[in-house]
C-alpha cells in the first residue's frame, strides 16, 4: 500500500470515528414533505455528534435531531463506508422519502465554505460511491484538488500532495469514462503544469482547446498555452539533453536564458550540454552562475568540479569536491572525483584515503577500482 493509500484510509476511518448512532425503534415514522417512512425494525442510523450540536444552538422553536442531521449522518457513511451494513436499508428510506440524495450532496458541496473542505470531500465519495461516472468523479476531484490547494497555502505540502494526487487520479478517471469531457483536461493542464510537467500540460490542454464549448474557458487556456511555451521547450530541452543530444538540446534552451535566466535548472541543464560537447569553459560560467543562485545546489558542484578537472584545475576541483562532501558525506562518485584532483595534483596520500573510502561505500564500483589501480601501479 502506497503512502498516499494509507493517508486516505486513515482519513477515512477518522471520519467514521467522527460518527455517533441513534437507535430507531420498531415502527419509528421519518416525515419528508408528503412521504413518509416507517421501520419495521430497530434501526440504528448515523449522525455527527459535532454537526448536531452546532444546529441545536441554531435552533429557535424546533429541538432535537432532525432529517438534515440524519441525511448528514448517512451520506457521511455512504462517503467513508459504503460497505456499511445499513447502508441498503438508508437508501430505501431515502428511497421511500422520494428523497434524491445526489444533488442534494452536490448542492451542499457548493455551499460548504473554505473550513468545510474535508466535508467536501467525504460528501464527494458519497457521490462517486452511490454511481462512479465522469461527473462524480469530478465533483469527488475538484473536492479534493480544493483541500490539496489549500493544504500548499498553508504550508503542509506532503498532505497537500496526496490531496493533489487524488484529484489527479479522479480527473483521468472522468476522461476514462468519457474521453470529451472537457472540465476534466482543463483541471488536469493545472496539475500537470504544477507538477512542472509542462509537455503532457501542454498536450491535455491542446486536447481541451478541440472540445469545449466554453468560450471564456476556451481564451483562458489560449492564454495559459501561450505562457506555458518557453516552459515546454525547457522541458523538450533537457530531456535531449540527457538523451545525450547536447546540441539540440541547445538550440530550445539558449533562447529561454533571456526570460529564464534566473531559473538555476534552465542554466544547469545549458552548462551540462557544453560539459558534454567538450566547451568546459562556457560550461563553467553556467554552473558558476547556478551556485550564485542556488549556493549548495549539489549537482552544481559536481559538475563544476569535473570541469575543473578537466581543465587541469585539480586544486580546484579539490576544493569543490570537499564543499560538496560537507554538504552530503559518503557518496561513492565524489570521493572518486576528489580522488583523482588529489591523484593529478599529486596528493597521493590523500587520493588514497579517498578511494579506500569510496571502496568500503561500494566495493565493487568499477571506477573506484581503476583509479585504485592506477594509484597502486
Amino acid at each position: 500500500m502506497s503512502k498516499k493509500d494509507k493517508y486516505f484510509d486513515e482519513f477515512y476511518e477518522k471520519k467514521r470515528d467522527d460518527m455517533s448512532f441513534i437507535s430507531l425503534k420498531k415502527g419509528s415514522t421519518i416525515k419528508f414533505k408528503d412521504k413518509a417512512y416507517k421501520t419495521d425494525r430497530e434501526l440504528p442510523v448515523p449522525v455527527r455528534v459535532q454537526r448536531l450540536l452546532e444546529d441545536i444552538k441554531n435552533q429557535d422553536e424546533i429541538d432535537g435531531i432532525t432529517l438534515n442531521n440524519i441525511i448528514d449522518g448517512i451520506i457521511y457513511v455512504m462517503g467513508s463506508d459504503i460497505g456499511f451494513g445499513f447502508v441498503d436499508e438508508y437508501k430505501n428510506m431515502l428511497e421511500a422519502l422520494n428523497f434524491d440524495v445526489k444533488p442534494y450532496i452536490i448542492y451542499c458541496i457548493n455551499r460548504f465554505d473554505e473550513n468545510e473542505c474535508e466535508d467536501g470531500i467525504v460528501y464527494g465519495k458519497a457521490l462517486v460511491n452511490l454511481k462512479e461516472n465522469e461527473k462524480s468523479c469530478f465533483v469527488y476531484a475538484s473536492a479534493l484538488e480544493k483541500a490539496g490547494l489549500k493544504l500548499n497555502a498553508e504550508g503542509k505540502e506532503q498532505k497537500s500532495q496526496y490531496f493533489l494526487e487524488e484529484a489527479n487520479r479522479y480527473f483521468e478517471k472522468c476522461i476514462d469514462y468519457d474521453d470529451k469531457f472537457a472540465l476534466a483536461y482543463y483541471k488536469l493542464g493545472f496539475y500537470y503544469k504544477r507538477s512542472q510537467q509542462y509537455v503532457k500540460a501542454e498536450l491535455i490542454w491542446n486536447k481541451h482547446q478541440e472540445i469545449d464549448d466554453d468560450a471564456l474557458r476556451i481564451d483562458e487556456i489560449r492564454n495559459e498555452l501561450i505562457q506555458l511555451k518557453p516552459y515546454v521547450d525547457f522541458e523538450n530541452g533537457y530531456n535531449l539533453i540527457l538523451k545525450e543530444k547536447p546540441q539540440e538540446g541547445l538550440d530550445l534552451l539558449l533562447p529561454l536564458v533571456k526570460e529564464l535566466g534566473s531559473w538555476w535548472n534552465l542554466l544547469f541543464f545549458i552548462g551540462l550540454a557544453y560539459r558534454m560537447l567538450g566547451q568546459y569553459d562556457i560550461a563553467e560560467t553556467y554552473f558558476e552562475n547556478v551556485l550564485k543562485l542556488e549556493i549548495e545546489q549539489k549537482d552544481a558542484l559536481n559538475e563544476l568540479g569535473l570541469c575543473k578537472l578537466c581543465r587541469g584545475k585539480y586544486v580546484e576541483a579539490a576544493e569543490l569536491f570537499t564543499d560538496l562532501l560537507n554538504i552530503e558525506p559518503g557518496t561513492c562518485e565524489v570521493f572518486c572525483n576528489r580522488a583523482v584532483a588529489y591523484m593529478y595534483s599529486e596528493q597521493t596520500d590523500k587520493a588514497i584515503e579517498d578511494i579506500e573510502i569510496a571502496l568500503k561505500i561500494n566495493p565493487g564500483d568499477p571506477v573506484a577500482l581503476s583509479i585504485k589501480a592506477e594509484l597502486y601501479k
